[in-house]
């Protein structure tokens, strides 16, 4: 027991606390705002990493001899504001694990050389993207027309007024405004989300036209 407590030491004195323990990589967790792209680069702006959404990147602790690696995140997704996020560098706390076990070698020339003797902070990073001005003004005029129209009333032609919508290229926002409800002639107004109205005039046993 001696004998393999003796050869434990001796291992970890030459090899270094943190690069047993640690390793030279270390996971970092990704997510973001759905349908955003990350691009992940190092200290000298080389791209190691990227994706979408969510993922988990193996990043390099050190740089070179006693000198860390710190990475930047790029999160992109077209209708939204870029937003860039850092993962720093910190001392691992295995790395004074040397100090303990008299291992010179380890703290002075296998951690810094491996870059073990660092941490990579925050493990996990989590971006939420928030939308341009123009995009901010169109959610905002979305969501005002449908709670507007929540409380309008629904036509039995509802259904067959909408089968209509696509070949006018109108997305409807909400319930439509009805004239005439339930009556043998009805004149429908949506709210399109591309910005337009678009009127239908429906006709009992005649189906929905444009009007």
């Amino acid at each position: 027991m001696k004998m393999r407590a003796t050869i434990v030491l001796a291992a970890l004195a030459l090899s270094g606390c943190a690069s047993i323990f640690s390793g030279s990589t270390q996971d970092v967790a990704i997510r973001a705002t759905p349908g955003a792209k990350f691009v992940v680069t190092d200290t000298y702006g080389r791209k190691v990493a990227s994706g979408e959404t969510e993922g988990t990147v193996n990043l390099v602790r050190g740089a070179g001899y006693f000198s860390p690696h710190a990475y930047k995140v790029k999160f992109t997704k077209p209708g939204y504001q870029n937003k860039t996020l850092e993962v720093n560098p910190s001392l691992n706390g295995w790395y004074f694990g040397n100090l303990l076990l008299g291992g010179f070698v380890g703290m002075v020339i296998v951690d810094p050389l491996t870059g073990a003797m660092y941490n990579l902070l925050p493990r996990e990073i989590e971006a939420e993207l928030e939308p341009t001005g123009e995009d901010l003004v169109a959610m905002e005029r979305e969501t005002a027309i449908v709670e507007k129209t929540r409380a309008y009333p629904v036509s039995k032609n509802d259904y067959t007024a909408r089968q209509k919508l696509p070949e006018l290229r109108c997305t409807p926002l909400g319930r439509p405004a009805v004239e005439g409800l339930n009556s043998g002639k009805e004149k429908f107004l949506f709210e399109c989300k591309e910005g337009q109205q678009v009127q239908l005039l429906c006709l009992s046993n005649l189906g929905c036209r444009a009007g």
